[in-house]
């Protein structure tokens, strides 16, 4: 029996996703933009606990006493049947409002507790959440923001209902930023929220592979087709330009893993905008380690840009 031909065009289908996955696979960014649900290690599995003991001294079962920690599951209104671990933590000085806060990626809650003791020694309750495929999410994979800003949208609104008056304040580390950007032309955002704090905050997907655009295209449609969003959904740009919130950007000077067109543009746009924007730069610091570099310094920015 003589074979079919295969057709022309399926062939040149073939060909170009075959090419596109030799020439990503040695590039980790590229693969792991691509979001596969997850398999093997989850962050959860790590022992955050002791290694912010080992290496920032803070002792979790302490601290979570001292600020009267409460851990409750808040139903997701975007995911069906997903739950988001969401934590509250109480002020002990005057209350001045609340802050929700959003960490960054192979994180949890946990890993931020320095960070959101500025809010709390400020006067501001802290309701963190674990991110998607941290600590105690059952999401099976992360998604560099987008999924994440729903969630972030759930807790604002649960800590809208549940917390007392006065100022309502988004906070986002890295990924967590990303996701704090992508709310910000929501309504629910924009009615109640009275300060955003983006610290080392991620930009668009594609700048952040480091991948050609040939392979960023690929991997968007991919990315839309097995976990329901592309780069350009991902990308918070567009939500940040018409900002009307007054927002301080936190930046590391020594920052190597948000590339330099990202911080570039989140700055550009966030100046331009009607909220404006006060810039931190702390010149010595990493990504995400700002506050370890200069605690005071961190604090008193945070609550001067607060009052």
């Amino acid at each position: 029996m003589k074979k079919k031909k295969m057709k022309p065009w399926l062939k040149a289908i073939l060909i170009f996703v075959a090419v596109n996955i030799v020439i990503a696979l040695p590039l980790m960014g590229f693969i792991e933009v691509l979001v596969l649900k997850g398999k093997g290690h989850k962050p959860s599995d790590m022992d955050y606990r002791g290694y912010m003991e080992r290496e920032y001294n803070v002792d979790m079962d302490a601290y979570e006493a001292k600020y009267q920690m409460k851990q409750i599951m808040i139903p997701s209104t975007k995911t069906e049947g997903y739950e988001i671990p969401v934590y509250i933590y109480q002020t002990d000085k005057d209350y001045e409002g609340f802050v929700v806060m959003s960490h960054g990626m192979n994180s949890n809650h946990e890993m931020i507790c320095c960070e959101a003791e500025a809010f709390l020694k400020a006067g501001y309750n802290v309701i963190s959440f674990d991110q998607r495929k941290c600590g105690l999410s059952t999401a099976s994979y992360v998604s560099y923001g987008y999924y994440e800003g729903q969630d972030v949208l759930d807790v604002l609104n649960y800590a809208l209902i549940t917390q007392p008056e006065g100022n309502a304040v988004l906070w986002g580390q890295s990924m967590g930023g990303a996701a704090v950007e992508n709310t910000m032309d929501e309504a629910a955002v924009k009615a109640n929220v009275d300060y955003i704090v983006l610290d080392c905050p991620m930009g668009a997907m594609d700048e952040l592979t480091g991948a050609p655009d040939i392979q960023n295209k690929a991997a968007s449609i991919i990315n839309k087709w097995m976990v329901g969003y592309n780069f350009d959904e991902q990308s918070p740009y567009e939500q940040i330009k018409e900002n009307d919130i007054p927002v301080l950007l936190i930046l590391a000077g020594k920052e190597s893993v948000i590339p330099s067109e990202s911080i570039e543009q989140i700055k550009e746009i966030l100046t331009k905008a009607p909220g404006g924007c006060e810039v931190y730069t702390e010149e010595n610091a990493t990504h995400a380690d700002v506050w370890t570099e200069d605690p005071e310094e961190y604090e008193e920015r945070v609550d001067e840009f607060l009052k």
